[in-house]
């Protein structure tokens, strides 16, 4: 219970990564916000939290590439919960296409989830981190967000934006004593995944879980000396670079 009390925002909290890292945050001791653009996810897990572990946890939808919704979500946790501690920026989409037949659309769309998003929610959050001078965000980026590769170009390019952000935010807020650090996991066995590669061999990929305990262990106290740091994550017996 080393996050007893800690209040924690989470998106994409519905399912995947984000619905591990919520259920082991609660495990924990901390009061979970748990949002998503799906009502009825945020509301299935708030409620596990609450009767299966007997945490506190309240369930909200919204999209995070809205600054109102986002704004709105945060107000709410702050009423419900207290102030926050915590920003889990996990939600976020991958397009596999080759570039010239990515539309205009596509591109922003993805970018204005995985990068707006994450600045949007930081937007909302850092404000009070630094006021207490506390505080811990965990950016979910990508091996793809370290490398190049095929067919992901406007993927690749908002993963890569999340890892500069991290770094940015990191090292500007290290005097407020609030932590910034990225996850980058390698391919994880979510519905994402399974829509975009659904004849994949999953022999080496990671679990939901896998992601949640780095993302975890990095909240804790423990890993008060790491901040404008990116973990890589692989699964097939591979360790995780800490």
């Amino acid at each position: 219970m080393e996050l007893k009390n800690k209040v924690a925002f989470v998106t994409g909290g519905g399912r995947g990564i984000g619905r591990e890292t919520c259920l082991l945050l609660a495990k924990q001791g901390a009061k979970v916000a748990v949002f998503s653009r799906s009502l009825t996810e945020t509301t299935e897990v708030a409620a596990y939290i609450r009767e299966e572990l007997g945490g506190e946890a309240i369930a909200l939808a919204g999209d995070v590439r809205s600054e109102d919704d986002v704004n709105k979500a945060v107000q709410k946790t702050v009423e419900k919960l207290g102030s926050i501690d915590i920003l889990i920026n996990n939600a976020g989409v991958m397009l596999l296409k080759p570039f010239d037949e990515t539309t205009v659309e596509e591109w922003d769309f993805v970018q204005e989830i995985n990068t707006r998003g994450v600045f949007l929610c930081a937007k909302a959050v850092v404000p009070q981190m630094k006021e207490k001078r506390n505080g811990v965000i965990i950016n979910v980026s990508s091996i793809w967000g370290t490398k190049g590769g095929p067919d992901r170009s406007a993927y690749i390019t908002s993963k890569f934006a999340a890892i500069g952000f991290t770094k940015a935010l990191g090292e500007e807020l290290k005097p407020f004593n609030v932590r910034v650090n990225a996850v980058c996991p390698g391919p994880v066995d979510t519905k994402m995944m399974e829509d975009i590669a659904p004849d994949a061999k999953k022999d080496n990929w990671l679990h939901p879980i896998d992601m949640a305990n780095v993302i975890v262990d990095l909240c804790l106290p423990k890993m008060k000396a790491v901040s404008a740091t990116v973990i890589e994550a692989f699964g097939n017996g591979r360790p995780v670079n800490l």
